[in-house]
């Protein structure tokens, strides 16, 4: 009868050594998610001070500028849902109102007309929005992980 109470412990003592085993590797694996989920929000925002730095100064297209900036912003991971939209409107103002537009080989099919009239159209939405775009712009070139 006291064999089998040393077996038992012996069994409940190997399960737990390998327990604790699996929970390390676990803790692990987290802090190398964490790490990658850092890495990637930085070059991420590495890449969106970047592209409003260029476009505070003239160096990118403000429709060409907010389309991007805004598919980074929203593909950024952050511990809380930030509304990107609200902390930047006019960015995203301008977004949604060129981003149905066709770009690339489905523009260059569409008729010269209709091009020229999407361009005005963008033209006059990015000069409607253009200083309030360009200060959001130059809040965007000091976004850091801080911010997230």
């Amino acid at each position: 009868m006291l064999w089998w109470a040393v077996i038992g412990l012996l069994v409940i003592l190997v399960l737990a050594v390998y327990a604790a085993l699996l929970l390390g590797r676990l803790m692990g694996q987290r802090k190398v998610i964490q790490r990658a989920l850092a890495k990637r929000n930085e070059n991420l925002l590495g890449d969106i001070r970047y592209i409003a730095s260029a476009m505070v100064d003239d160096r990118c297209g403000l429709s060409e500028g907010v389309i991007r900036i805004s598919n980074l912003l929203m593909a950024l991971q952050t511990p809380k849902q930030i509304d990107w939209a609200e902390r930047f409107p006019s960015v995203f103002q301008l977004y949604n109102s060129v981003k149905h537009l066709p770009t690339h080989e489905a523009r260059n099919k569409l008729p010269r007309q209709q091009r020229m009239r999407q361009d005005l159209q963008r033209e006059a939405e990015e000069e409607t929005l253009r200083q309030q775009i360009i200060e959001e712009a130059k809040a965007l070139t000091e976004l850091s992980v801080k911010v997230l």
